[in-house]
Parts: structure tokens; sequence; C-alpha cells
């Protein structure tokens, strides 16, 4: 009777074993995607050089050595074209590595295509002079008129396809940069998909702004499953749909960002989809701007979440 007994108890919880493989029974896989610290709370503030030098330092302090920079405030391939060499050397002396930046260019418009050509060879050459891995690209419409947001057109979307396997296919075979699209909430979800649909993947990535994918009424982990082979890049933020929306998305509007942890998405299935996929490309976290006393308030919170609650790893200084 006491074999049987035993039997029965050894058998229920090899079948609880396998029914709930995730309730400690079973450990995660490794992390081997790298986190980083996106620079982009402190360039809103002001929109300069000088100011990505500070976001570098307070950065440092955070024991984080890892960063990318919105080269729309930034300006580092105008600053440090001509001496990119500068630019390593003081990077190295802080111990904040650049591994991307975001660049945000009017894809729409057929007529600046050379320009933007002009651009992205400025963006290429620089980053890979400092080290860099990728460029999230962003479509950057025209300014809001009479309070409403511009509407994108057929035209336009197919524009942007065009435009972004160009910049991919450029940025990919010149220079060895990344080229991933970073979707943000003010394009309807349904154009997003058509873009991310019809650029051609092998010169296209995804980067995966996931405060950006809730905004727009996505679900962020079933889009990341969905372009899962695309994606090169991730930006964590958080989006709360209770908070008042910018003025520059129209009245109809709802929602707003905060700090990662504090809203909606649900960073713990990405962390763990990530190391289900083995993701070896790269997480920012990112806050477009803070409601706290002071922008490192807002970003020890989240660090600390992603430490703490997630159990995951930042890349360190890099002395």
């Amino acid at each position: 009777m006491m074999e049987r007994r035993r039997f029965l108890k050894v058998a229920t919880l090899g079948a609880l074993a396998y029914a709930c493989p995730r309730e400690g029974f079973s450990e995660e896989k490794p992390q081997k995607f790298k986190i980083g610290m996106a620079a982009t709370t402190w360039l809103a503030t002001e929109h300069s050089t000088a100011m990505y030098w500070k976001a570098v330092e307070a950065i440092s302090q955070l024991g984080i050595g890892a960063t990318e920079a919105d080269n729309s405030d930034a300006h580092l391939d105008s600053a440090y074209g001509a001496d990119p060499a500068a630019f390593v050397t003081r990077s190295r002396g802080i111990g904040v590595q650049l591994e991307g930046v975001y660049q945000a260019l009017p894809l729409h418009e057929r007529q600046n295509w050379p320009t933007m050509m002009a651009k992205i060879r400025s963006d290429g050459k620089f980053l890979r002079a400092a080290n860099a891995k990728y460029i999230a690209l962003g479509w950057n419409p025209p300014a809001p008129i009479g309070g409403k947001p511009y509407q994108r057109t057929t035209e336009d979307v197919q524009q942007v396809i065009r435009a972004a396997d160009e910049i991919g296919r450029i940025s990919s075979e010149e220079y060895g940069i990344v080229v991933a699209l970073h979707a943000e909430r003010d394009i309807p979800k349904e154009i997003v998909l058509e873009i991310l649909d019809g650029t051609n993947p092998k010169y296209v990535k995804f980067c995966a702004d996931v405060g950006h994918l809730a905004g727009m009424g996505l679900d962020p982990l079933q889009t990341v499953k969905r372009y899962a082979s695309r994606l090169a890049v991730s930006h964590w933020k958080d989006f709360d749909p209770k908070l008042t929306s910018p003025s520059y998305l129209g009245g109809k509007a709802s929602g707003d960002f905060v700090e990662v942890g504090q809203g909606i998405v649900d960073f713990r299935s990405l962390a763990h989809f990530y190391r289900e996929i083995g993701f070896s490309g790269w997480v920012m976290l990112e806050l477009d701007h803070t409601r706290k006393p002071s922008i490192m308030e807002s970003v020890r919170q989240m660090k600390g979440f992603v430490t703490d609650q997630l159990k995951l790893r930042f890349v360190p200084l890099q002395h």
C-alpha cells in the first residue's frame, strides 16, 4: 500500500510539472538581448549635442553602458562627422557606447528624396565610425493644421515603402548599419502593418516600440510575435490610456507614455518571449518625458523594475 501511495505521489508531481512548466518547474532560457537606456528623456528637454553628453553622463551614473540618441535632436553626425574619433574617445572615457540612433525623415515626400538619402549616408558614415549598429527609422509627417493631425494617404504609404527600402539598402550595403522601422502612435495601426508587410525584410527590419504599439491600439506582444523574424531593436516604454494625450494627436486621442512597469504593457511576457526566441538584438528603455521632479527619478524607477521585477541585466559600463 505504501509503495502504491509513493508511486501515485510521484506520478502526480510529474503530471503537474508537465502541465505547469512556468510555475517553478523549468527555468527561463538565458537572456541574449542587450539592454541600454535611451537618451530620449534628456533630449526632449533640450535639442542639442551638449544635452546628449549630459544624458550620457547621467546614464553612466546608473551603471549602464549603452544608449541610443534621437539624432533629430542630438545632431551627432553633423557635430562629429568630420572627426568621429573625438566622439569615440569621449564615449569611451564615460563608458557609455552609442549603439544606434532614431532618425525621423519625411519619408512620404518624393521631392525630398535626395536630401533624405544624403542624410542617411551622413548617419551611416558616422555610425560606422562610432561602432554603432542601427538606425531606428521614423516617418516624420507635416505639422498638424488647425489642430488636426496630417491624414496619411495611400500614395504616401507607397512612397514610404519605396523610401524605406532604399534607405535600408544604402545603409546596409554601404555602411553595414541596420535600418529598423520605428512606427509611432500617430500613424493608424492599419498603415503601420501595411508598411511592415510591404517593405523588403532584407533591408527593413523592425524596431518594436511597445509603448507606441499599445498607444495605436495594437497588442505589443502579438505584433512582436508576428514580425519576430525581423526584430532588430525594441524600445521599452509603457503606456497609460487614462492620461491626457499630447495636443498634436488631436482631440480624439487619449493616453500617454509612462515609466516602464507603470502602464498596460506586459513586459514580463515580452521578456519571456524575447528569451524564448533567442533575441540577441537591442532593447532600449525609453521615456519621452517625465512627470516626476527629475529625470533621474524616472530612469532609476525603470531600471529597478527591469532588474528587480523582470530579473534582467543591463549592459555594464564599458571602461
